[in-house]
């Protein structure tokens, strides 16, 4: 119960109980006193009453006339009139219910008036004795008016004194309500500092202590991320180019060549730089840094329209284009416009081109290729070009048939989503302090038969030029969330989303709609992977979705996580629950990227899960690293 309710509840006890004390008082005071006064009027009547009876010398009729006449009156109840030798009696009494007065209150008021007696005399003769009890029903009828009064009052003033109450709670906890909501953004990452001090002495401190707090943990945030950015630079960036180096490319080759593209693959460019020593000694030291840094700058240029590019600095004068889903033709002419640029650049500097000159060697590769041979024949194109003086570029491509044309790739497709020949498959994540696995990735692959059974490798670039990628996840997951999996009872399951699948415009509105109908008896709990190069640079789009996810109680994490931005507050903004890295990328870092890694991870409540993890000697240095979620190979031994 928050501290609004219990504090309402209690003042708001304490005011009734002092209100309802009060009626109370009031009724039963009320109650006295008309029941004394009924009492006195029955003592001041008896008196007159025997009186006139007196005067009638005993006779019956007359006494029974001077009765009836004074009971018509109705201020009795009953009225009785016993002579002294007992040879007259007379009694007139009133036993009609009560009108006007309900019966619950007739027995809650339970009025109970004394008789009155006295005697008759007539000289000094006593003639007989007369018993008179008062009528109730005057009282009942009083105290209920009373009663009805007092209860509207109470009503009343209780009402305003809660209104009041509800008003006064709400501005003196006005300031414990900011100080709830600033907690529960540093929940979700958000530092908040506030700005508007709190009257109560009380909640004054408590305010500045929470924004020293969140101070404090902002400032560690920030700390580790410029520690993290300084270190990456020492780390993967060449010092005088600001480009990648070789040591950053080895890193991420293999998860370019498996990356998800139209054209099943893209192409690496290799390109060198002759007559770096002329150049250096034409130039001196300094200008051809910066020659090197505008050469570099140029690259940048030329290539900032393909996703997921990565160009390096592979050593002092040759770099290494990697362009993820770009055709020869697209290669071919990012080339010539290097090579033209550089001649601009050039002259410029004023350098004779037949002493400092480039040549450019470009491999289309396909995502079967291994990285020695993408290397090796990326190397030999170069060669190729350095040895044709004639040409400058020469490019390297292999001839590929696809087994099966796109029109056939479209029937297949569209059979697997119309009649869901997709097959799940769940792969697990490993614990290894506790040795269990309860995280399990899912993946699915076609099983239409035997000629139609294809690994998700396979049909996804397919899929992706057809624009199929969004109605094949939609028809997986609905798979996943509509059927009951024994395999996933209590535990965590997460899927993978393609980034061609989040820049599908229906993808968010279809994706609202799966999860509306099937996602409310679910026996495990799910997450959604998102790659990490896609959500720093598409981090409004990413945060659209993980908005959705959450608001159905899903998880969200990253994936293939390197450490490519130069920012990592956008996972402060998106808050994943664990960021997936690849167990080469761990191992590479040196202690001080490790530790600035780990700061930023667990002040957001990060956890890091490797990947990739082959065998007990990675396991072990992961270890050392405090990393224990591990996936790969590794898990099958266990």
């Amino acid at each position: 119960m928050t501290l609004f309710k219990q504090m309402a509840l209690a003042l708001s006890l304490m005011i009734i109980t002092i209100l309802g004390s009060v009626m109370i008082i009031n009724y039963q005071t009320a109650k006295e006193d008309m029941v004394e006064s009924l009492y006195q009027s029955t003592v001041n009547n008896i008196s007159s009453l025997t009186n006139k009876i007196a005067q009638t010398a005993g006779e019956p009729a007359m006494i029974t006339s001077i009765i009836d006449s004074e009971f018509d009156s109705g201020y009795y109840k009953r009225i009785e009139f016993v002579s002294n030798d007992n040879s007259f009696h007379y009694k007139q009494e009133d036993n009609e219910p009560i009108e006007g007065v309900p019966s619950w209150f007739i027995s809650f008021a339970d009025i109970h008036l004394q008789a009155v007696t006295a005697d008759v005399t007539s000289g000094w003769s006593i003639i007989g004795k007369l018993t008179v009890e008062a009528d109730p029903a005057i009282v009942y009828k009083a105290l209920y008016q009373t009663f009805t009064k007092l209860f509207y009052l109470f009503v009343i003033f209780v009402s305003i004194a809660l209104v009041l109450l509800s008003i006064m709670l709400h501005f003196i906890l006005k300031p414990l309500k900011r100080i709830q909501h600033q907690a529960e953004a540093i929940l979700h990452n958000e530092f908040v500092i506030e700005t508007e001090e709190p009257y109560t002495t009380e909640f004054k401190e408590v305010a500045n202590a929470m924004n020293a707090m969140v101070k404090k943990v902002e400032e560690i945030f920030n700390k580790a991320n410029e520690a993290a950015q300084r270190n990456r630079e020492l780390l993967y960036n060449d010092p005088v180019t600001k480009l990648f180096n070789r040591r950053y490319l080895m890193l991420k080759l293999p998860e370019l060549i498996q990356l998800e593209t139209k054209n099943e693959g893209g192409s690496i460019m290799l390109i060198a730089l002759s007559g770096a020593e002329v150049l250096n000694k034409q130039l001196g030291r300094k200008d051809a840094d910066q020659f090197f840094y505008e050469l570099g700058t140029l690259f940048q240029q030329e290539c900032q329209h393909i996703e997921e590019n990565i160009i390096a600095r592979v050593n002092g004068t040759e770099f290494t284009l990697m362009l993820p889903d770009c055709e020869s033709y697209m290669s071919e002419s990012i080339a010539r416009n290097i090579y033209e640029d550089f001649l601009e650049l050039a002259k410029k500097y004023e350098l004779d081109t037949t002493d400092i000159y480039i040549n450019i060697g470009i491999y289309r590769y396909r995502p079967n290729v291994t990285i020695s041979d993408l290397l090796t024949r990326v190397d030999n194109a170069l060669t190729q070009a350095k040895a044709d003086e004639r040409q400058y570029v020469y490019i390297y491509e292999e001839d590929h048939h696809n087994a099966l044309p796109k029109e056939q790739w479209r029937a297949i497709l569209e059979e697997s989503i119309e009649k869901n020949y997709f097959s799940l498959n769940f792969w697990p994540t490993m614990d290894a302090k506790t040795k269990t696995i309860n995280h399990k990735v899912m993946t699915f692959t076609i099983d239409g038969g035997e000629d139609k059974r294809f690994y998700y490798g396979e049909f996804i670039a397919p899929a992706i030029n057809l624009g199929l990628v969004g109605k094949m996840y939609l028809v997986a997951l609905k798979e996943l969330l509509s059927i009951q999996h024994p395999e996933l009872d209590n535990t965590i399951c997460s899927i993978r989303l393609s980034n061609e699948f989040l820049k599908d415009k229906k993808a968010f509105d279809e994706l609202s709609t799966l999860f509306y109908l099937y996602a409310k008896k679910l026996n495990f709990t799910l997450f959604f992977e998102v790659a990490d190069s896609f959500a720093s640079h598409n981090t409004a789009t990413v945060k659209g979705f993980v908005d959705l996810f959450r608001k159905y109680n899903f998880g969200f994490g990253i994936n293939s996580f390197t450490g490519e931005s130069n920012d990592f507050n956008y996972l402060k903004e998106l808050n994943p629950e664990f960021i997936k890295a690849d167990v080469s990328f761990l191992l590479d870092q040196t202690q001080e990227s490790m530790n600035s890694l780990e700061v930023i991870t667990k002040s957001l409540g990060i956890e890091i899960i490797a990947s990739f993890v082959k065998d007990e000697k990675e396991l072990k240095a992961l270890q050392k690293l405090n990393i224990y979620k591990v996936q790969g190979p590794i898990t099958d031994s266990f």
